[in-house]
C-alpha cells in the first residue's frame, strides 16, 4: 500500500509516494473509493487502472485518503502536472476542513514550486477549498468531462414520449434478430468480448487509430482482472455471436458507472437494446447509472443527452493563483 514517506513537520509535510497503479492495489483502493460515496467516474479503480498510460496516471495514499496525479505533455512539449481531488475512504470526515487542509498541502508540497492544478471537483467541494483556502485558488467548470447521470428506471424502461425514437430502434433489432439473446459476462466469455472490440476497432480505424488503441488496451487491462476489479457486464447475441457487449463497476451503494459499450454499427438498434437489457437485467439494483462524460465530442454528446440524463454531473478544475510582488 503506497504511504508518504519522510517526516511531517507543521511547516513541511510529509512527501506522497506515487506509483503506477497495479492489479494488487485495488484491494485498498476499490473500498476506500466505494466508501468515499462520490459520483464522478473518476473515482473506481477500474477507470484508474485502464486509463493509467493513457493520462500518466500515478496514485497515493495516506491517512485514509485517495490521491491521483496525472502527468502528460502539452501541446508546447512542457509535462502539464495536474492532481485529483482528494477523497476521503470514509463518509463521515468528508466535510473535515482540517484534513482537507492538509491533504491540498501534501499535493502541494508534491507539486514544488509549481501552481497546484486540481480535477474532479464537483460542486460542493469548491465552498470547502475556498474555506480551508481563501481566495488561494481559481475555480473553472469543464464541460467535457461532466458526467452523464442517468435513473436506472430511465434506462431499464424507456417509458414515455422522449424515449420513442429508443423503442423503435429496439423494435427494430427485435424484427431483425428473432435468434437474439442477453446474457452476463463472465470470465469464460471475456475472450468473445474481446475479440468483438479487436472486430469494432478495425470497422472504426479511419477514426482515430490512436485513440481506438488506447481504448482497446484500457479495454484489455480491465479484463485481465475482470473479477478481481469488481466488474460487470452484459452481451448480446445474434445468431450465437457476440454483436455488442457493455462492461463497468460500482461507484457507490446507489451508483453503477458504464465504462465501455461496444455494438456492431451495421445491426440497427444493437447500442439501445444493449444499453437497455443492462440496465433492467444486471443493474437493477442501483438508483443512478454513470454513462462518463464525452469529453467535447459533439456525436458523442449528442448521442448521450439522446437518453435524457436526470443529471448533468458538473465537474471543475482548481488552480492556485500565484501571488506576485
Amino acid at each position: 500500500m503506497n504511504s508518504p514517506a519522510g517526516t511531517a513537520t507543521a511547516d513541511k509535510p510529509a512527501l506522497l509516494e506515487f506509483s503506477t497503479p497495479k492489479p494488487e492495489d485495488a484491494q485498498w483502493v476499490r473500498p476506500l473509493l466505494f466508501a468515499a460515496n462520490r459520483m464522478g467516474c473518476e473515482y473506481c479503480f477500474g477507470n484508474t487502472i485502464a486509463w493509467h498510460k493513457t493520462y500518466g496516471t500515478e496514485i497515493a495514499q495516506a491517512d485514509g485518503v485517495f490521491f491521483a496525479r496525472s502527468t502528460r505533455k502539452g501541446k508546447d512539449g512542457t509535462q502539464k502536472v495536474a492532481y485529483g481531488y482528494p477523497v476521503r475512504g470514509a463518509v463521515e470526515g468528508v466535510n473535515d476542513l482540517s484534513a482537507l487542509k492538509h491533504a491540498i498541502l501534501l499535493l502541494k508540497a508534491d507539486a514544488q514550486d509549481k501552481p497546484l492544478k486540481l480535477y474532479g471537483l464537483e460542486a460542493q467541494d469548491i465552498p470547502l477549498m475556498e474555506a480551508a483556502f481563501p481566495g488561494k485558488f481559481t475555480f473553472s467548470l469543464d464541460r467535457a468531462i461532466c458526467d452523464y447521470v442517468y435513473l436506472q428506471s430511465d434506462l431499464a424502461n424507456l417509458a414515455g414520449k422522449k424515449y420513442h425514437s429508443k423503442r423503435n430502434h429496439i423494435s427494430r433489432f427485435l424484427k431483425d434478430n428473432s435468434d437474439w439473446s442477453y446474457e452476463e459476462i463472465t470470465t469464460e466469455t471475456l475472450d468473445e468480448c474481446l475479440a468483438m472490440a479487436e472486430r469494432w476497432k478495425v470497422l472504426h480505424a479511419d477514426r482515430d487509430p490512436q485513440g481506438l488503441e488506447e481504448e482497446f488496451q484500457a479495454l484489455r487491462r480491465v479484463f485481465a482482472r475482470y473479477d478481481e476489479y469488481g466488474q460487470r457486464g452484459g452481451l448480446l447475441r445474434a445468431g450465437g455471436e457476440v454483436i455488442a457487449f457493455t462492461m463497468g463497476e460500482p461507484l457507490n451503494e446507489r451508483c453503477f458507472v458504464t465504462h465501455f459499450e461496444k455494438a456492431y454499427p451495421s445491426i440497427p438498434g444493437a447500442y439501445p437494446m444493449i444499453n437497455r437489457c443492462f440496465a433492467a437485467q444486471t443493474l437493477a439494483g442501483y438508483e443512478y447509472i454513470n454513462r462518463e462524460e464525452d469529453l467535447g465530442n459533439e456525436g458523442l454528446r449528442k448521442a448521450k443527452l439522446s437518453y435524457h440524463p436526470a443529471m448533468l454531473l458538473e465537474k471543475y478544475r482548481a488552480k492556485e493563483i500565484v501571488e506576485t510582488v
